[in-house]
């Protein structure tokens, strides 16, 4: 009976010593991270404007040929106006052609687009290094999205400075929104471009609803179908929304 006793001994012995040894080492597991990174900076303001309606304005992930985000991350909607934020959105894949600043529903629906990246200038696979979206000082309320979203998309290269302002309509930034609200039509009398809280009462409303093409001597329905081929209905809805909640 000794004998085995020192055997066992023996046996425990010599396995500690290989553990001090180092002869019995921890497995090293190394995770391979797919897919882009890109990472959105700004200061922003407005965000609090769509607390509670069910949009959120988001980094957002789609393919060319859908409107229904695949990924999206949410910019706090309860951040203070005018603070730096900054978003990483990872693990992107090759699916997702298009990332971008939008404001999005709760069923993650494109709504309107802010900013965007074409993926496809960065397929180069092995790069690994965070691709950078600085957007500087952004208002992404109400107006803003109206101002980013599609005033300076589509509208102000008729619309613009007063050399080349059609109709001596100024929709540029920081001119927009005094030059549309409670602002009579300088084409169509008896009609405001924009009447506070009334959407269907408005000229910006009506041109761009059934029949509106025949109201003006321009058919902005048609224009701006060209620029938003998947989700003019929805700006369409942005508009009517910020309208009726002017005092």
């Amino acid at each position: 009976m000794k004998l085995i006793h020192y055997i066992l001994y023996m046996l425990a012995a010599i396995g500690l010593a290989a553990c001090d040894s180092g002869d019995i080492q921890d497995k090293v597991y190394t995770v391979d991270e797919k897919g882009k990174t890109v990472k959105l900076t700004a200061q922003v303001s407005g965000l609090g404007e769509w607390e509670g309606t069910g949009n959120a304005v988001a980094v957002a992930g789609f393919t060319a040929d859908s409107k229904f985000a695949i990924l999206q991350k949410a910019l706090p909607s309860t951040s203070e106006d005018n603070l730096p934020i900054s978003i990483v959105l990872s693990n992107i894949s090759d699916e997702v052609q298009l990332v971008e600043l939008s404001l999005t529903n709760s069923l993650r629906k494109r709504l309107i687009t802010l900013a965007v990246i074409n993926m496809s200038d960065y397929s180069d696979n092995t790069t690994r290094d965070t691709i950078r979206l600085d957007l500087g000082n952004i208002d992404v309320g109400r107006f803003g999205v109206l101002q980013t979203g599609l005033f300076d998309r589509a509208c102000i290269q008729c619309h613009g400075a007063s050399g080349r302002s059609a109709a001596g309509l100024n929709l540029t930034k920081g001119n927009a929104r005094a030059a549309l609200v409670d602002v009579p039509s300088s084409r169509k009398e008896g009609y405001m471009r924009v009447e506070s809280g009334n959407a269907e009462g408005s000229l910006l409303h009506l041109i761009l609803s059934e029949g509106g093409e025949n109201l003006l001597s321009h058919n902005h329905t048609e224009i701006l179908s060209s620029q938003f081929k998947s989700n003019l209905e929805e700006v369409s809805s942005l508009i009517d929304s910020w309208i009726e909640s002017l005092p």
